[in-house]
């Protein structure tokens, strides 16, 4: 009688909602599915108890490691990680789930994915008041933010999250150019106008659909003429027309167009090796 009492006692236990204590000592009490578990911490993450969400979505991955809210627990617990500004832990929580559910619906749909490039790129530097401006920073995470964003077009060409991933992309984009203007006239302003083409021309080639290769040719014209190149600053000039510049950028073009016709005729002749 003892034991089966024992056995009785035992069970009802295993019955009953475990409790635990919060980081800030406020209970957490559990509750007896992964389902009643797994939507307190949705419920927590909503409303920004980022603390409380994990340990709800720790629980049910440890207590129900087969059910299917092992799973989505996981994920979760990846989201709480972005949405608290955790973006590196975000990221290596997103990678372990494309690594150990890779044929889960989220990440079939680019979800996953998506989430990886769009923390890379909340974790590019903000420009602030009075420091060096971003573009004249050092731009890996900017790149890992585009590889990830280039990742996610070319292994999910249908993913709904193409369009946001577009605008982001395209934010990636600019300040990459923006570094690479930068880069090139620090070449011009000491001397280096070799340098200064060869980083343009570099940025045409890495970022073909950047839409900012009108200002790259103009910057790239501009240090032609200086190196005492007409010739080649006319045909840099002469690719940039209204389908691929702003108006500004096309009369700029035409300026530097008639300047050269002045100066050096209608078939100029460049005076050193194009560079």
């Amino acid at each position: 009688m003892l034991r089966i009492a024992c056995k009785i006692l035992l069970l009802s236990s295993l019955l009953l909602p475990a409790c635990a204590t919060s980081d800030d000592g406020k209970p957490i009490n559990f509750s007896l599915t992964a389902q009643q578990n797994y939507e307190k911490g949705l419920a927590d993450l909503k409303d920004e108890n980022y603390a409380e969400a994990l340990r709800y979505f720790t629980y049910v991955k440890q207590k129900f490691p087969f059910s299917k809210y092992a799973a989505l627990a996981e994920l979760a617990a990846a989201d709480t990680e972005f949405e608290r500004g955790s973006y590196q832990e975000a990221i290596d929580a997103y990678k372990s789930f494309l690594r150990l559910h890779p044929k889960h619906e989220k990440v079939a749909e680019g979800y996953v994915s998506f989430r990886i490039a769009e923390a890379h790129v909340k974790e590019m530097p903000d420009d602030w008041f009075l420091i060096p401006p971003s573009y004249e920073k050092d731009q890996s995470v900017v790149l890992d933010a585009l590889r990830e964003l280039n990742n996610l077009v070319d292994r999910f060409p249908n993913s709904k999250y193409l369009k946001p991933a577009g605008e982001y992309r395209r934010t990636v984009l600019r300040r990459l150019i923006d570094h690479e203007v930068f880069v090139a006239r620090f070449y011009l302003d000491r001397g280096h106008p070799k340098g200064a083409i060869l980083r343009i021309k570099e940025a045409l080639r890495r970022y073909p659909d950047s839409g900012r290769d009108a200002e790259l040719l103009l910057t790239l014209g501009e240090t032609q003429l200086e190196m005492g190149q007409p010739a080649t600053a006319k045909q840099t000039f002469l690719r940039i027309t209204p389908e691929n510049a702003s108006t500004v950028e096309v009369k700029r073009a035409e300026l530097f167009l008639e300047f050269i016709k002045r100066h050096d005729g209608d078939e100029p002749k460049d005076e050193t090796p194009h560079g």
